[in-house]
């Protein structure tokens, strides 16, 4: 066990690091900006709302507090980052680092930014490498596809602790009751931020109400979207990509009623869809959020609301899900993993049963 103090030690020089990235005028700033324009696919005005609203360099005593209690001591922590969203890295790096002072991170291939920009500031605080050796005792985060870490922990050795955090998405639930024209351009920005790639984007709407006051909220949404596309403009795309946002807009099309939405969409229909990646949004009316909302469980990530009594019941129903308030799904406190669905002391990989 390490002593009192040199946790949450090692913590505090890591977002010392992150809060010099963070200053747009600070040269490791600037340098660190310049990089993710080449590896996030996001715009310029994307990235630095990102950095503004999403990356935590300033937790609360008691949210460093809640992080190191959660987070389990280990001789060695290995860290394993995806691309999703450029600034989770440095919570990732931060629960390894709060797990041991011996880290070693490998990070994305397709943006390697935060990891390599921070580790250029304090490079004693973890390692970067292409390859991860966990040793039994040792603990193994790992955040990508779940196939990808159904894969990866059968292939550890027996005595390592895992993480696995795998795909998952956000959810809106809103009372017609409640509904103020100003929510629309909170999920708008839910949304757009990070272009929706992220486990905690959302990527449907419950409208507790009839159809037709659905109908306006989607299409209040996405006016919403649209007119943000002015100040938070979506990313470029290759002609793949645009091809495929092309047929995925003509499917919802044809099977849902559509609002243009920008380089999105918003689709309402009576069946809760679950859409594909973009700044696209599945709107439904329901008179019970919960029941619709089951099916989704293993996935959910996050949830927002838009009453207190919805966000009570949305808490009581969905443990494994943070619940916030509108307009505040992409930037949870740095107060242990972002997903909640998984126990954060993790899953001891035990040695395969031998059949004599």
């Amino acid at each position: 066990m390490a002593k009192a103090g040199e946790r949450q030690a090692r913590l505090e020089r890591l977002l010392e690091a992150a809060r010099t990235l963070a200053d747009a005028a600070s040269t490791p700033g600037r340098v660190w900006r310049a990089r993710l324009l080449e590896t996030t696919g996001l715009s310029h005005a994307g990235i630095e709302r990102g950095i503004a609203h999403a990356l935590e360099t300033r937790p609360s005593a008691s949210d460093v507090q809640a992080l190191l209690a959660s987070t389990p001591e280990a001789p060695r922590a290995h860290v394993l980052l995806s691309s999703n969203v450029f600034v989770a890295a440095l919570r990732a790096i931060a629960i390894g680092v709060a797990s041991s002072p011996h880290v070693s991170v490998r990070p994305s291939r397709r943006d390697p930014a935060l990891a390599e920009a921070l580790h250029d500031l304090v490079p004693e605080s973890f390692e970067l490498t292409s390859q991860l050796s966990p040793a039994p005792g040792d603990h193994f985060w790992s955040y990508g596809a779940d196939t990808t870490l159904a894969e990866l922990r059968r292939s550890l050795p027996h005595g390592v602790w895992f993480h696995g955090h795998g795909a998952g998405f956000g959810a809106v639930v809103v009372d017609v009751a409640a509904w103020v024209p100003e929510a629309a351009h909170a999920i708008a920005l839910d949304t757009a931020l990070f272009d929706r790639q992220g486990c905690l984007s959302p990527r449907v709407v419950c409208v507790v109400g009839r159809d037709d006051q659905a109908r306006i909220i989607a299409g209040q949404i996405a006016g919403a979207l649209l007119a943000l596309e002015s100040e938070l403009p979506a990313g470029p795309k290759s002609p793949a990509e645009l091809a495929e946002a092309r047929r995925n807009r003509d499917t919802a099309a044809y099977a849902f009623e559509l609002f243009d939405a920008g380089s999105g969409w918003v689709a309402c229909s009576s069946e809760l869809v679950v859409p594909p990646s973009g700044r696209n949004l599945h709107v439904v009316a329901t008179s019970n959020p919960v029941s619709s909302l089951k099916p989704f469980t293993a996935h959910l990530t996050s949830l927002a609301a838009n009453t207190a009594a919805l966000s009570g019941e949305l808490r009581q129903s969905f443990s494994g899900a943070r619940v916030v308030s509108l307009g505040q799904m992409q930037c949870p406190p740095l107060d242990g993993p972002v997903d909640r669905r998984h126990s954060p002391q993790g899953e001891l990989v035990a040695a395969p049963l031998r059949i004599h």
